[in-house]
């Protein structure tokens, strides 16, 4: 019997959980406004998962939960644990992922006064914390944001204004050939400049897929201190392309890249010939990976001599970065770059970042 009873609060407790988190959602044609909290009901208890993380992390979630019900005595508190809370909520740290819970943190972050609830509650009008996406709806809250954050808000605003108009994004077709330019790419440029690493991280994609790839990398650089995303795809770049044999941006590296573009035809036609001028150039200077690469294409000629196409075709395909050895590269440099989770990614505190919970 006990058993039973155990079982049956048990899911007493999940449709109470349930209810909550799907209390903003509706179908087709109904309203899709976002819940307008109490102000009287801030300080009530916050909502409880049936099966919380473990260790440090389910213990300092409960002191942010304790923070966020204390509005009336301690209301800076309340604020930024609220804030906080959304930002774990969101994106599935140290508690299950609930975007519709994230949402219900922000608006609370927002009535208690946290600057930065606006960008929370912009994305959640974006992607549709809870159940159906109002892009427009993200309007009302970039104007306070733009005050304290400006590139966000233009981030924030070029997302809005491609889920309200979808317009096809710039990647390369299994060709690498480019595609038409970002649209509304001057926000994109004015976000960068004012420092939003997601708008960098944008560019640096968009680069790559037009082949300019050392212009890729820079933008990543740039974003890679605080996007772990835009750091991978430096990397990734890096050691594909075999980057960092010289030093950084050396004349040597920037032959071998563009080579490698004509090599495998990214963002121009291919052409051998170039490729071949260009890796021999960048050999002479001592690039180790291209004279890798010319070893390899002198290694199995023509029957009739000269350069098999053959086997140029396959070599295109090759990463000669590994020291006595060659491994497949992916049909793009594009196909596995990555993008933070969300624009409020790099507002999470690096401490939390490891917390992730399964969904």
């Amino acid at each position: 019997m006990l058993g039973a009873a155990s079982t049956l609060r048990r899911l007493l407790a999940a449709a109470a959980v349930f209810a909550l988190a799907g209390a903003g959602r509706t179908g087709p044609g109904q309203d899709v406004s976002p819940p307008v909290l109490d102000p009287s009901r801030l300080g009530e208890a916050a909502p409880q998962f049936i099966e919380p993380p473990n260790g440090v992390h389910e213990r300092a979630v409960q002191r942010l939960r304790a923070d966020a019900a204390a509005a009336r005595s301690r209301p800076a508190a309340a604020r930024d644990a609220a804030w906080l809370l959304g930002l774990l909520a969101l994106h599935g740290l140290a508690m299950p992922q609930d975007t519709a819970q994230a949402q219900t943190w922000f608006q609370q972050a927002r009535q208690l006064g946290h600057p930065l609830a606006p960008a929370g509650l912009a994305w959640c009008a974006i992607d549709g914390c809870t159940g159906v996406a109002q892009p427009a709806a993200a309007r009302q809250w970039l104007a306070p944001l733009r005050e304290l954050d400006p590139g966000r808000a233009l981030y924030l605003e070029w997302l809005m204004e491609n889920r309200l108009a979808p317009l096809q994004v710039a990647t390369p077709d299994l060709r690498g050939h480019s595609l038409p330019p970002l649209p509304r790419r001057d926000l994109l440029l004015r976000a960068a400049r004012a420092g939003d690493v997601h708008a960098q991280t944008e560019l640096g994609i968009e680069s790559a897929g037009a082949g300019r790839l050392q212009e890729a990398i820079d933008q990543f650089r740039a974003a890679s201190r605080r996007s772990p995303a835009a750091a991978a795809n430096a990397a990734l770049i890096g050691e594909r392309l075999g980057l960092g044999a010289g030093p950084p941006g050396s004349q040597a590296d920037q032959w071998f890249l563009q080579a490698r573009r004509y090599h495998r035809g990214e963002g121009v036609p291919s052409n051998y010939a170039e490729a071949m001028r260009l890796y021999e150039m960048a050999a002479a200077k001592g690039h180790p990976q291209a004279r890798r690469m010319l070893e390899l294409i002198f290694s199995r000629p023509a029957p009739g001599g000269g350069v098999d196409i053959a086997w140029m075709q396959q070599l295109a395909r090759m990463d000669v970065s590994a020291v006595g050895g060659v491994t497949l590269l992916p049909p793009t440099v594009t196909a596995a770059l990555q993008r933070d989770p969300t624009p409020l990614y790099d507002l999470v505190p690096a401490e939390w970042r490891g917390a992730r919970r399964p969904p």
